[in-house]
């Protein structure tokens, strides 16, 4: 479990950032603010899911971290309230409903909860955090997710909207009962692994809507997530080991050097040969093509979490480091075999290209 849970969160935070990251790239206005969408969900999330990694893999576990994990909530609380009121905008200017009066109210719901969550009687970063405040603060984000999953449903049929109303509804229905019986029957947390689950497909499903077709733009705005990914696991990893004051090798270290010669530099590689083929050979190329970015995502987290892991576990055993080196080989051979799929194809395609010539 606390292997299974740390993979997964720091999986679902690269992701939902990297699909940010990529929106970002698109001309389209409506992509970009998907992709703003989807970098705040990843970054306010981050002040929540990474003490939550950090308590799964150090020796003091959950008690030792619970300041963090408290403030981590308070950033999440309003970062996860700012996004629904993008969100708001994104059904806005795909339904074409423009009746100010849902604006105010999504304006109001969304002001009443942040006020809730600043007020003190939170105990924010304290053991004894408010229980009856946590329902408070979360009865104007219920009524605020409630009127988005009603109007999202009644204009399901317009682009983009069409299965949004149902995962948000999914998201509410699995963290519902964390808020009200969790202090109580504190098992119900796991729950808040789908309810992440189907943030993700939110993201996903906005990604799979704007980026449609595979073409040697696409390959070219991948290697340059790569690169911004990169240089961001860098910092991560300067700031993470001086945070630690840990200066010993994790593989931390060299996340971002993984993400610039396989991401940006090999996709650069990938994008100079694309551009001069066809839509026909850049199809044939797409398996192999997403396959091999699998293969380096799986491994770029399996490096997160075994550098993680070395730095906070202060030596001790709380996982087995086996079991990290297993996922980090699954990565490395769907790595290996996908780059190999796709050399050979590219190899074809050039001796054909040099027999016409």
């Amino acid at each position: 479990m606390k292997l299974g849970e740390s993979f997964f969160d720091i999986g679902y935070l690269i992701l939902v950032i990297a699909f940010g990251v990529r929106l970002l790239l698109e001309k389209n206005k409506e992509a970009k603010l998907f992709g703003i969408m989807a970098i705040l969900l990843g970054a306010g999330d981050s002040f929540h899911l990474l003490p939550r990694v950090i308590s799964h893999l150090s020796p003091g576990g959950f008690e030792a971290n619970l300041a963090a994990l408290s403030w981590g909530k308070f950033v999440t609380s309003i970062t996860m309230t700012i996004f629904y009121v993008l969100f708001y905008y994104f059904y806005r200017s795909q339904s074409k409903d423009l009746d100010n009066k849902k604006k105010i109210l999504v304006y109001g719901l969304a002001i009443i909860r942040i006020i809730l969550v600043l007020m003190p009687a939170n105990n924010w970063g304290k053991a004894n955090e408010s229980y009856i405040w946590g329902i408070y603060r979360n009865i104007p984000f219920a009524i605020l997710g409630l009127v988005l999953i009603i109007w999202s449903y009644k204009e399901k049929e317009k682009p983009g909207l069409k299965n949004m109303w149902w995962l948000i509804l999914l998201s509410f229905a699995f963290y519902i009962p964390v808020v009200l019986f969790a202090d109580k029957y504190p098992g119900l947390g796991a729950l808040m692994m789908p309810k992440t689950l189907a943030y993700l497909f939110i993201v996903i499903l906005g990604f799979k809507y704007f980026v449609r077709e595979h073409s040697s733009f696409s390959i070219l705005a991948n290697s340059l997530v790569f690169l911004i990914m990169g240089i961001m696991g860098g910092v991560f990893s300067r700031e993470f080991n001086k945070l630690y004051n840990f200066t010993e090798f994790n593989y931390i270290r060299i996340v971002h050097t993984h993400s610039l010669t396989l991401g940006f530099f090999l996709g650069l590689i990938f994008y100079l040969l694309a551009k001069n083929y066809d839509k026909e050979k850049i199809n044939s190329l797409k398996k192999s093509y997403h396959i091999y970015m699998t293969g380096l995502v799986i491994t770029i987290i399996s490096m997160m979490l075994g550098g993680i892991y070395t730095v906070v576990s202060q030596g001790e055993n709380i996982i087995n480091p086996m079991a990290i080196s297993l996922i980090s080989g699954i990565g490395h051979s769907i790595l290996t075999v996908a780059l190999i799929s796709n050399v050979y194809k590219i190899y074809k395609f050039e001796n054909i290209k040099k027999v016409i010539i």
